[in-house]
């Protein structure tokens, strides 16, 4: 049992715990990420010590220094890189001529046997034999820049602040231990052959350097890792301000952006009142988020605040403020505001628009008249009717839904209309002009489809004839009872292709025809439940006299006091009465 491997074991151990603890602290600060780099490579130095005082196998002990020598070679290189980032200084060509130095020496040291020409059993464990460039490599590049970066590292600390000095003066005298504790016993230490005249002492000096620095991160914020350093590198670069105080509104940090937001221009305060900086401003119990109008900063149109309780340290609490420049909201709500009023402005036109084009001056004759009532559900909708007179006297009439309302469904209430005039004049069955809408439409209309009723009626014969896209029948009032019309269609802009026909029914004087959209039976109680088409129609067989006005009363009657007074969808009804 070798009881010497006890210390590179004990000392590997205690900086791989040291490591864990700035790991599991790290932010995106550069100057923690170097100093990672700078410790993992001391572990991986103190993992060769391991395993060469273990007593391998000595015949390829030799290969093994020359390959293990790639884990202290870096290591004043490293150091160097260190304290360049740590002190935000420039390293210029002086970092990259040990870099390549330093490549270059492990280079030869695997060609040849200029730097390790063997290996020697101590009574500690196996240690590499030197070659004839062995300490020019170890004194020009491992030992030299480190003792340039310590170098450097002690010339800031005569000339940094209090608290400062307490930070840097640790990290001094633990990078002294290893520094010189390595530099003693492998290099000074050593007989006219180069050979160690006893144990080396780098692995105590490593772990003397990770216990001081471990005090100055935990006492005195080296590497940033404390609140106030976290709370510099998470919220340096935030867009939004955030401001921790003290509960007695002592401040504990601010960042850049919250100066900016709240517009000081001089001297970060002492203490942190947002009534001092923010109009109109009262604490309140509660935290959320209020607007304020900043008082130094006349760019800022606004400020959102929000307040959260947060543990500044293990005894003491404090608040996070959270400051937003809501200036561009401010902007945009009011670019809404505008949008919405002309919007309402566009929606009072589009419904003057539809009305125009939903008939309701309907063509006058002595063999009918028309009764309608149209009632959108917002100010625009997609309920359509038009009647118009054919050149060949027949009466052309289409009655059509447009799924959903608003303006997109009375935009396509429109198209139809604008169809439905160059439909006529060609004087199609029904069939062939719901075909024919379809094929105009089809292309153009993507989000919607339409239920459809196309009728051409005669008044000298008072023959109708009828086809059904998706609608409901239309009804008839004869002699004191309702004629529900067959038929049967496939709804428009659903599919490419239609499944439609053509139907007949012969009128007479006294009959009323009554069209009406789905509104009457599809209205909704405040319960939710709907009316039902049965429903409706036993309400309509109560009429008594079949009049267009009685009817026009009833069914819009009724759909009101089921609703409580409310619609919930378009509301179009159309009446032909035959004389």
């Amino acid at each position: 049992m070798n009881y010497y491997l006890f210390f590179p074991m004990a000392a590997f151990i205690a900086n791989t715990m040291f490591i864990a603890f700035v790991y599991a602290r790290r932010t995106g600060n550069p100057v923690i990420h170097s100093y990672l780099f700078y410790t993992i490579a001391l572990n991986a130095w103190l993992f060769t010590y391991a395993f060469e005082w273990s007593f391998p196998p000595t015949p390829w002990m030799t290969w093994a220094f020359k390959i293990l020598s790639i884990t202290w070679f870096p290591l004043g290189t490293l150091y160097l890189e260190f304290v360049f980032t740590l002190l935000n200084k420039k390293s210029g060509i002086l970092l990259w001529f040990f870099r390549i130095g330093t490549l270059i020496s492990y280079l030869i040291t695997l060609s040849t046997d200029w730097v390790i020409q063997g290996n020697i059993h101590y009574y500690w464990g196996n240690e590499s034999e030197p070659g004839p460039l062995y300490f020019f490599v170890i004194l020009n590049f491992v030992a030299l820049p480190a003792l340039i970066g310590l170098g450097i590292l002690t010339k800031s600390f005569f000339v940094s602040g209090r608290d400062q000095k307490k930070q840097t003066g640790l990290a001094i005298l633990g990078s002294m231990f290893a520094i010189f504790l390595s530099f003693y016993s492998e290099i000074i230490q050593v007989d006219n052959r180069g050979r160690m005249l006893s144990m080396p002492l780098a692995p105590i000096g490593i772990v003397i350097q990770s216990f001081l620095i471990f005090i100055a991160i935990t006492r005195y914020g080296f590497l940033r890792i404390n609140l106030e350093g976290l709370a510099v590198d998470l919220f340096r670069d935030i867009h939004d301000g955030m401001i921790l105080v003290k509960r007695d509104r002592s401040l504990f940090f601010m960042n850049e952006s919250a100066i900016k937001i709240l517009g000081i221009s001089n001297s970060v305060p002492s203490h942190f009142y947002p009534s001092d900086f923010l109009k109109g401003y009262q604490e309140s119990p509660g935290y959320l988020s209020k607007e304020y109008e900043p008082i130094f900063n006349a760019n800022c149109r606004g400020v959102e605040l929000t307040r959260s309780s947060i543990e500044l340290t293990g005894k003491e609490n404090g608040y996070l403020f959270i400051l937003r420049d809501i200036t561009e909201k401010i902007e945009y709500r009011e670019k809404i505001e505008r949008f919405y009023s002309d919007f309402n402005k566009d929606l009072e036109i589009a419904k003057i628009a539809q009305t125009s084009a939903i008939s309701t001056i309907f063509p006058e004759s002595s063999k009918y008249k028309f009764y309608s009532h149209f009632q959108p559900f917002e100010l625009v909708g997609g309920d359509f009717l038009r009647a118009l007179e054919r050149s060949d006297g027949k009466l052309d009439i289409l009655f059509a839904d447009v799924s959903g309302h608003g303006i997109s469904s009375a935009m396509v209430a429109g198209m139809l209309s604008i169809s439905f005039q160059l439909l006529i004049e060609t004087n199609p069955t029904p069939k062939k002009a719901l075909e024919n809408i379809q094929s105009l439409l089809l292309n153009a209309v993507l989000n919607h489809h339409v239920s459809a009723i196309y009728i051409s009626f005669d008044p000298d014969t008072k023959t109708l004839e009828y086809s059904y896209a998706g609608h409901h029948p239309i009804l008839i009032f004869r002699e004191g009872e309702i004629i529900p019309l067959r038929g049967v269609g496939r709804i428009l802009l659903i599919t490419p292709d239609t499944e439609l026909n053509n139907y007949t029914f012969q009128l007479k004087k006294g009959d009323i025809l009554f069209l009406y959209s789905d509104c009457l039976f599809e209205v909704r109680n405040p319960e939710g439940e709907i009316l039902g088409y049965e429903n409706f129609m036993l309400k309509m067989n109560e009429i008594s006299v079949y009049t267009p006005v009685n009817i026009l009363k009833t069914c819009i009657g009724q759909a009101l006091a089921f609703g409580n007074g409310k619609l919930t969808d378009d509301l179009t009804i159309l009446i032909l009465e035959i004389f």
